[in-house]
């Protein structure tokens, strides 16, 4: 640590105490997290318990609200099915992401990393676009329905049902699970283990069965706890594949009262914000405590190990068959469908596509000035809401993990709260607080109230990406700039930092891949001239005009990749590995 020139001088006796800018610094963070992070909670709880909605004057408490929760009949049967599309989404999800993790990371599959690949798609895509393109081919009308039908004579599913819809909710959350189980345990288990298995006679789909998946345990309850809190909040595939049949979830039934009635009923959406925040509060307590037990799945200690790949035999090739051919028709179809969508007039297979063909959707589109300001706005919200996401979540990690203050488990605590909090009650919270909170309200009617939120509503993810980093960096290093004189702010800022760049900008690709394709925070945020693509986009397809929300659709799915690919190309970050 030559290279500082920083030294040390005792105080003066007599002088009076020095400043302390670390403590100043850390205690600024501190207020900032848990301003940002109890603004959009509080005012949904004062909602809840009066008579009006809070921009009105004269409001009164009352307990009436929580009454026509319990009174309204509609709340439990909608409960019912949020409970069994959650349910059966992430059994889908777990199912198709851990057999992935399985086969990928651990087998001699062949064309596991072109599958892999794909496997990612739905993670970048909003679950909108997602769903928009199983209507286009799987749809009562879609292509696909209708060429079987036209041979079987009837359609031979239904997408507008909470199978269809779970189908769909689980194919988009597999790479989540797929994820955390790679990472998580396929590429960190002791090979020791599997080949002592392989020693006494086990075949390789054996030892998949009962030793490595066993210990991925750790890794499915957590993708399994997310995933479900994922489906609970979901609007767009409900809404899609849902409200065609009259069959309403939480979310949609948020969506109906409030943003899509007349006469929004504030306080029954504000009642059933809360029923929804316990049920994702349930499901987050509920994975903590089968953690508990976490390191009896331990498996690497000090020894490096190199996972060893399982060979499949005689079964490489259908099984690969069956695996390439489940994403062919769950994954590439879908966004096909949007793209060959974009290009028609309509799609049948009734008419030849070469006599469809047009670009008078991405006309129509781009003839729109409220949709080309929605697209500039987005950027500039994600550019922004990623900048200041990744500041704060680095300036937060670092008090967490590198520093003395006292409240560094409070304020961790606070800055995962988001994770019970769905997106679109962050949308509601921070709406009621511009009425109530004066330094929110001065952001009203420019894009900072929707950079605010996005901000508040992904500090866990941008955590979950720097404060490993900062785990992997060795203490000595900071604990040397602080032998010679800097204090922590210094040390931080002359040691960590430079070293945390590559994780920096990791957290900042991932939140603006996220913030381009989100729109639920923002739905109770919007005003003229506020536009986000995602909303927009929402707003086509309840207008019908499915060609140049398909145009729209193939627009962002374009804009997405080009990032990725310029991501990885020029700073060789990639979303994973």
């Amino acid at each position: 640590m030559a290279h500082l020139s920083l030294t040390r001088s005792d105080p003066d006796p007599g002088s009076a105490a020095p400043f302390d800018r670390a403590r100043l610094a850390q205690w600024l963070i501190f207020a900032i997290t848990a301003a940002l992070m109890l603004a959009p909670a509080l005012p949904i709880l004062l909602q809840v318990f009066v008579d009006r909605p809070l921009y009105s004057d004269g409001w009164q408490l009352t307990l009436e609200n929580i009454g026509q929760l319990v009174r309204d009949e509609r709340i439990g049967r909608i409960a019912l099915t949020t409970g069994l599309f959650a349910l059966f989404s992430v059994v889908i999800a777990e199912v198709l992401g851990i057999a992935a993790a399985l086969l990928i990371g651990r087998t001699d599959m062949p064309g596991r990393k072109v599958m892999g690949d794909v496997l990612m798609w739905p993670l970048y895509l909003s679950h909108l676009i997602f769903a928009l393109g199983w209507v286009v081919m799987y749809g009562p009308s879609g292509f696909i329905t209708q060429s079987i039908a036209q041979s079987t004579g009837g359609a031979p599913w239904n997408l507008y049902s909470i199978a269809g819809m779970s189908v769909v909710a689980g194919v988009s959350q597999a790479p989540l699970a797929y994820l955390y189980c790679l990472y998580g345990a396929v590429r960190s288990v002791d090979s020791t283990l599997e080949s002592a298995a392989r020693t006494v006679g086990a075949g390789p789909l054996q030892v998949l069965r009962k030793v490595t998946l066993p210990l991925m345990i750790p890794s499915i309850i957590t993708s399994t706890a997310l995933n479900l809190v994922i489906a609970v909040e979901t609007l767009s595939i409900p809404l899609f594949l849902a409200r065609p049949a009259r069959i309403d979830t939480l979310s949609t039934f948020l969506y109906g009262e409030g943003i899509a009635a007349s006469n929004p009923n504030h306080g029954l959406v504000a009642a059933s914000s809360l029923l929804l925040m316990a049920l994702v509060g349930s499901t987050l307590i509920v994975q903590r405590l089968l953690l508990r037990q976490g390191h009896r799945y331990e498996t690497v200690k000090g020894k490096g190990t190199r996972p060893m790949t399982l060979g499949l035999g005689r079964l490489r090739w259908p099984i690969a068959a069956v695996f390439a051919t489940l994403l062919l028709a769950t994954v590439v179809v879908p966004v096909a469908g949007i793209i060959l969508r974009a290009f028609t007039s309509f799609l049948s297979p009734l008419v030849p596509i070469t006599k469809v063909l047009t670009l008078d959707n991405f006309a129509k589109l781009f003839a729109d000035e409220a949709n080309v300001r929605a697209i500039w706005n987005t950027v500039e919200i994600s550019l922004l809401s990623a900048s200041l996401g990744t500041l704060l979540a680095v300036a937060v990690a670092l008090v967490i993990q590198r520093s003395d203050f006292r409240f560094s488990g409070t304020l961790e605590a606070l800055a995962y709260s988001p994770r019970i909090v769905p997106g679109m009650i962050t949308g509601l919270g921070v709406f009621y607080a511009a009425v109530l909170l004066p330094p929110m309200g001065w952001l009203r009617g420019n894009i900072g109230i929707i950079v605010v939120a996005y901000v508040m509503a992904t500090l866990p993810l941008a955590l979950g990406v720097i404060q490993p980093a900062i785990v992997q960096i060795g203490r000595d290093l900071d604990k040397a700039a602080r032998t010679v004189g800097a204090d922590w702010l210094g040390a931080m800022r002359i040691v960590l930092l430079p070293l945390l760049k590559p994780a920096l900008l990791g957290s900042f690709i991932l939140l603006f891949v996220f913030h381009l394709k989100s729109y639920i925070i923002a739905i109770f945020l919007m005003a003229p001239g506020l536009e986000v693509m995602g909303v927009s986009m929402l707003s086509l397809w309840t207008n019908g005009d499915v060609g140049p929300l398909a145009a729209f659709a193939s627009f962002q799915i374009v804009l997405v990749a080009v990032l990725l690919i310029l991501a990885r190309v020029l700073f060789k970050v990639k979303i994973y590995d």
